[in-house]
């Protein structure tokens, strides 16, 4: 009866190992597989693979498609330096989205608050943030009180570039030429790699994103992309840039302007005080 018992014990132990191993492993495919064939969020997914570093799907981060203003809001032009002391930045620190925006406030030499809120869990959003941004989504960014609201960001890089006295170079400080080269590195961000980088990680199109960052590697001046200043092109590239060279590494052939350039960034204090242990990816 002891062995009998013994061995049901053992057989039964070995099945739930089984078990365990197969849903640790298949969860985060299903998850993943499902987020190529949805635009919108999966909710809940960050607590199922808060052991898979890095599979979490938080579309509630992505960038916003339209500014959002109060109806007193100024035009950026109109910012001064001196409402910094009441600028307020509602993030998430592991969207790259948010990350951006974050880099442009840590290198602009402004003053700023930082609220992190949950995207995901039981708890939900504050109705503070609601009332903010109603689409729910970071990150968001305060001037002047609540006068100015930016809560897309594209438009939170383009009224921080307005204002900044920091490494950050603002955007009337650069010339007709540097304008483009910013303007064209924050397009290919946002139309090329953003897609570009989910198709390659997600349905492994490894050779497509290869290709795009010879490309991106092309474009590169030196030390920083548009060459010995910091600018909005920075800001906008590194949170995705890091993470693929997190996982997938940027250093091969045709990839050493990259390689070069990111190393430049981790050692920018504005820039390495945005990196974190825990991030996610786009989308």
């Amino acid at each position: 009866i002891t062995r009998l018992a013994f061995a049901a014990y053992t057989t039964t132990t070995a099945v739930c190992n089984l078990h365990s191993i197969y849903i640790s492993i298949m969860i985060p495919r299903i998850v993943l597989l499902l987020s190529l064939f949805s635009s919108s969020p999966i909710i809940g997914v960050n607590s199922l693979l808060a052991k898979h570093h890095n599979t979490a799907i938080p579309s509630l981060c992505r960038r916003n498609l339209s500014p959002m203003t109060t109806s007193s809001s100024k035009s950026t032009t109109e910012l001064s330096a001196k409402s910094s002391a009441e600028t307020q930045f509602i993030t998430n620190k592991m969207c790259p989205y948010a990350q951006k925006a974050w880099i442009a406030l840590e290198s602009s030499g402004i003053t700023f608050d930082i609220r992190e809120v949950s995207l995901y869990g039981p708890g939900g959003k504050p109705d503070w943030f609601w009332k903010l941004n109603p689409r729910g989504t970071v990150p968001i960014v305060t001037m002047n009180g609540e006068n100015n609201v930016y809560a897309d960001s594209e438009l939170i890089l383009d009224a921080v570039g307005d204002i900044s006295e920091g490494i950050l170079t603002r955007t009337a400080d650069l010339s007709d030429e540097e304008q483009t080269q910013v303007s064209r590195w924050r397009e290919v961000i946002s139309k090329q790699l953003a897609p570009v980088g989910k198709s390659a990680v997600l349905g492994g199109s490894m050779p497509k994103l290869r290709s795009l960052l010879k490309e991106m590697n092309d474009m590169v001046v030196g030390p920083y992309l548009c060459g010995e200043r910091m600018t909005l092109a920075d800001c906008a590239a590194f949170p995705f840039l890091w993470r693929i060279d997190q996982d997938y590494g940027i250093e091969g052939d045709g990839e050493e302007k990259l390689r070069d350039w990111l190393k430049v960034c981790l050692e920018t204090d504005a820039i390495k005080r945005t990196v974190v242990r825990s991030w996610w990816w786009w989308w």
